[in-house]
């Protein structure tokens, strides 16, 4: 009955993953700081929510973060050594949801220069 009951345990733990069949089940971002200042306040909106990312250290990367639906760029504001930085896209327009996957959002600075900084941004499949 124990064995019963630990099993029908595994399954459940195991069903309710983000993986079915060696695919995911839902798209999952993590955002690579691409500079080499530290991010603080890491918030990314891409479709319908927010996710905190938190701290990212320079040129490391977040946890994965489930979404429900994500497009190939998003809204993304932070912090660079106090500085206020944010990037946000007019619209989705005619674009397309992000199919089930693992992304990364390559998040960098265009400048050494945080006064002269704008962020930029790269879409990558991992």
């Amino acid at each position: 009955m124990k064995i019963r009951i630990a099993l029908n345990l595994l399954f459940l733990i195991l069903s309710s993953c983000g993986i079915q069949d060696g695919r995911p089940n839902g798209v999952f971002i993590r955002v690579q700081n691409n500079s080499d200042v530290n991010f603080t306040g890491v918030i990314v909106q891409s479709g319908n929510v927010e996710k905190a990312f938190g701290s990212i250290l320079a040129r490391s990367k977040s946890e994965y973060k489930e979404f429900e639906y994500a497009f190939k760029y998003a809204a993304v504001w932070l912090q660079a050594e106090g500085q206020g930085l944010s990037l946000a896209p007019n619209d989705y327009t005619g674009e397309m949801p992000l199919k089930n996957g693992y992304y990364t959002y390559k998040i960098g600075l265009s400048s050494a220069n945080l006064t002269d900084a704008n962020l930029v941004f790269e879409l990558v499949r991992d």
